[in-house]
């Protein structure tokens, strides 16, 4: 019994949960490696294309073939290497050698190694080898490098695994312009760099990845080996401010939750995984990482930028048939832009050999769903988790019971409740069939905690039993047959004069216009009714639909009238976070400073003030309100008077620079 034939939480509970138990699962992620390692040997545990041009083994362009040639004849150099593969022995060769290096560098079990890397074969050997040696930290390599210095300062990082300096990509020079500003970082090791020796202007050593591999005992580990119990891994997360915290995870937490997504997958040893999200991000850490590796499929890495590699999503459909891909995991834009494909170039495309694919991060329209499945002849299944929960904590069944939308049911080994909390922090009670409450999470595969306590503060309640539960901040509701429904976040209801609306019923309306691509519902500051709903929506390319048009559709299709938005907006792209989740503070920071700016040019019309609106890291979202020097005491009051009826963090200060205008 599988995804594929099961109905209802009936069925999951029939599932082996011994196979999942502690005593079942491997020593560690390293001892995973090991056993996959000696049960599948010469097997292909990683392949790896540059690009979406290599549509297949046998059709990689010469071009590509001739500049990787070149670059190795005359530097030495692979990053352009069109087409690699790695055998789960050389995995295990390599993660063991990677550890050795990294424990010859300092790192013990309590250690941190930062991992600054694209989606490489070596990125899963780094982030394995420095889960093996100590704790393992991904962070996204696109975040600004003030961002990447925070993490690395509150991760006490040891040891940095970056990108070296190659041609298109900044990494290197972040890392470069950060690592003296890290306290206790003792090296940096780069990736398809070489040596640089410490200096009155290097004071931290760098390594060469290839060079230090080869220096290593390959076969026999030197660290001492982690247990199920030892923390693993610190993934930054974003938080309710949208500013990175620290996850831990033990390894205990990745091999249950690895387990789990097995126990419900009809994949088999030697079946291909497509991984086009970030490894920086629990899915492709967890679900589609270690998770294959257990289960002795192919992990095909589609571009160092996954799916927003060159010319992949273009060529995703060959790609996907020609190199035998049995599930792949992506979020709707993906699928989106796969349909929009087949629809728009009236391509025929051939039935995918996919057993089925899965989509999270972002909420799944359901007219996207049955389109995809349709013209692909694949189910697409809705998937539901969170870095606290390791990755994957629901999962929809191919074949479902219910038709409304929903994240499907909880996997094996998990607990998941609908809990009504009260502002203290205390479960008042357990939630009936189909009412709607904050979901709450139990399980060896939920993390321990934040690394920061005060992350800690309110992340947790006790149940009854004295059970302690993770709060997810999602609202949800559970039916008959145990299938979980989202309802939006905790945090992100908006409330209107008291009436708490939930940007949910605004989105969907929204997106159930065919021409409405993404959409997202935020608060916007009044002073009557403390906040009314904003609609932001992106369109599909081409679309003729005008504001008046789309204002009339979605005015038209919200069930409650204190939930029709006050405006909408037709942007070009709403923010998403690298994994392809809404980025709403950013559209929350933009409506409050339009609020202060509106309020200021109107009621102040003869003053220079300059507003900037951030997510801090204590406070959430913050204004600061930045006013000329000579005009402070006379603005300060009267800026005061302006916002009383507003609940928004801001603060006056003096700007020292001259400002002219409104900002």
């Amino acid at each position: 019994m599988n995804i594929t034939t099961i109905k209802n939480h009936a069925d999951v509970g029939n599932l082996n949960l011994a196979e999942i138990s502690p005593e079942q699962l491997p020593r560690s992620t390293y001892h995973a490696i090991l056993q996959s390692s000696k049960s599948f040997g010469e097997a292909t545990a990683i392949e790896y294309i540059l690009d979406g041009d290599c549509i297949s083994e046998a059709q990689i362009p010469f071009s590509k073939k001739l500049i990787h040639r070149i670059l190795m004849t005359f530097k030495g150099k692979s990053f352009a290497n069109p087409h690699r593969k790695m055998s789960y022995k050389e995995l295990a060769k390599n993660v063991t050698g990677l550890a050795n290096g990294l424990y010859s560098l300092g790192i013990t079990k309590k250690d941190v190694t930062s991992l600054v890397l694209p989606n490489f074969p070596e990125t899963y050997v780094s982030l394995w080898a420095a889960e093996a040696a100590g704790i393992a930290n991904p962070i996204n390599p696109l975040l600004d490098e003030s961002i990447m210095k925070e993490i690395m300062i509150s991760a006490n990082t040891k040891v940095i695994i970056a990108l070296g300096p190659v041609p298109g990509s900044d990494i290197w020079q972040k890392v470069m312009a950060i690592k003296e500003h890290i306290p206790g970082l003792k090296a940096v090791i780069s990736l398809f760099g070489e040596d640089i020796a410490c200096s009155k202007n290097n004071k931290v050593p760098v390594y060469g990845f290839k060079k230090l591999l080869a220096a290593q005992n390959t076969q026999t580990a030197s660290f001492i080996f982690p247990e199920q119990s030892d923390v693993c891994a610190y993934f930054h997360t974003g938080g309710t401010t949208g500013l990175p915290k620290l996850a831990k995870h033990l390894h205990l937490n990745q091999l249950t939750n690895a387990g789990q997504v097995n126990l419900l997958s009809p994949v088999n040893a030697g079946d291909t995984m497509l991984v086009g999200l970030p490894i920086f991000h629990v899915n492709a850490a967890v679900a589609t990482g270690i998770a294959s590796v257990m289960k002795g499929c192919k992990i095909l890495l589609a571009s160092p930028s996954g799916f927003r590699g060159k010319n992949i999503i273009q060529n995703l459909l060959t790609i996907i048939n020609n190199y035998d891909v049995a599930v792949m995991t992506a979020v709707p834009t993906v699928y989106a832009a796969m349909v929009e494909q087949i629809t728009s170039q009236k391509i025929t495309v051939p039935p995918l050999k996919m057993k089925f694919a899965i989509c999270g991060a972002a909420p799944l329209s359901s007219d996207l769903q049955a389109l995809f499945t349709k013209l692909t002849n694949t189910p697409l299944v809705e998937g539901y988790g969170s870095t606290e929960g390791s990755s994957v904590s629901t999962l929809m069944p191919v074949n479902p019971i219910n038709t409304e939308a929903s994240v499907g049911l909880p996997i094996p080994g998990i607990t998941l409740k609908i809990a009504e909390i009260n502002e203290q922090g205390k479960l008042i009670k357990v939630c009936d069939t189909l009412d709607v409450g904050e979901i709450i999470i139990t399980g060896n595969n939920v993390f321990p905690g934040y690394v920061e306590d005060v992350h800690n503060q309110d992340a947790w309640v006790v149940d009854e039993n004295g059970q302690n539960y993770f709060r997810t901040g999602d609202l949800g509701k559970i039916d008959d047959n145990g299938y979980v429904s989202l309802c939006g976040r905790q945090k992100e209801l908006i409330i209107r004069g008291g009436h708490n609306i939930d940007p949910k019923m605004i989105e969907d309306a929204a997106t159930s216009h065919s021409d409405v691509t993404l959409a997202a519902a935020v608060p916007r500051p009044d002073s009557y009714a403390g906040e009314v709903p904003v609609l932001y929506v992106t369109l599909r390319p081409q679309s003729v639909l005008t504001l008046e048009e789309l204002t009339k559709y979605v005015s038209a299709n919200v069930p409650e009238r204190a939930a029709v938005p006050k405006a909408i907006y037709i942007i070009d792209e709403i923010p998403l976070t690298a994994v392809g989740k809404i980025y709403k503070p950013e559209l929350v920071c933009l409506e409050i400073k339009q609020t202060i700016t509106e309020i200021i040019s109107t009621n102040l019309k003869n003053k220079t003030v300059q507003v900037n609106v951030f997510a801090d890291k204590k406070l959430g979202i913050k204004a600061n309100i930045l006013v000329n020097e000579d005009e402070l005491s006379a603005l300060q009051e009267q800026i005061k008077m302006l916002l009383t009826p507003y609940s928004f963090n801001y603060e006056v200060l003096v700007i020292k620079t001259k400002i002219n205008e409104v900002a």
